[in-house]
This record gives C-alpha cells, structure tokens and sequence, in this order.
C-alpha cells in the first residue's frame, strides 16, 4: 500500500515539475506574462514519449497509461490557455471552442475507461501527440 501512495506522490511531483510556470523574457528585460508555448509543448511530448515508453516496458498498466495521456494532453491545454482544461466535460471544451483537443479526448476515452483496452496505448500515445502539435 505505502508503496502505491509512494508511486503517486512521485508522478504528482513529477507533473507538477513538468508543467511549473516559465516565464520568458522579453528584450525590455521585463518578464512576460504569455507562457512559452514551444517549452510547455516539447515537455508534453517527453512526458507522452515516457508514458508511452512506460506502458511498452509494462512499468505502467495500460488503462493507467491511456489515463495519463489524456490527462498530459488536458494539463497542457490547461497551461496554454490558463483554464480550467483538467476538470471541463467534452462539450464544455467544444463550447470553448477548443474541438480538436475534445475531439482527440474522446478518442482516447474508450480505452481510458474500459476494462480492456479497446486501442494499444502507442494509438492513445499517437492521438495526444497530434493533438499538442496542431495547438497554437
């Protein structure tokens, strides 16, 4: 049990380091307040290269994999546009006008919350990556 509590204290800390806040500066020498999209974006990709990488070696179960990816898809959203990403429903993202990030979710939803994985976790994997590589 401890070492469960143990493994989730690890990945919370680990996103959370993953997706502090950066801030650039600008030639002024004042900081800027816009996150550095193309820093958030590579980060994102290393953390669903490092899922995927996990749940292929079988350090990660796959249902958590599928899990987690949605969920780096949705925090990086989330630190790109300063909502609330993490915790809106499908249509709340389409209302936002966010449709190919609700539209990439809800690909990878079906393995997320299925017994059995309905896709492998490298299909789930290939969704998120499009999905952080078409925001700007």
């Amino acid at each position: 049990m401890w070492l469960g509590v143990v493994l989730i204290v690890l990945v919370a800390g680990w996103y959370g380091w993953l997706f502090r806040p950066h801030r650039a500066l600008k030639s002024a020498g004042r900081m800027s307040d816009q996150p550095d999209l193309e820093t958030m974006r590579s980060r994102c990709l290393e953390a669903i290269e490092a899922t995927a990488a996990d749940a292929d070696a079988g350090r990660v179960p796959v249902r958590d994999a599928h899990q987690r990816l949605s969920f780096l898809v949705r925090e990086f959203a989330g630190a790109a546009t300063a909502l609330p990403v993490t915790s809106m429903t499908l249509d709340e993202l389409r209302h936002e006008g966010f449709d190919g990030l609700a539209e990439g979710i809800a690909e990878i939803y079906p393995s997320e919350f299925s017994a059995l994985p309905v896709q492998p976790v490298s299909h789930s994997a290939d969704i998120a990556r499009k999905v952080v590589q078409a925001w700007n």
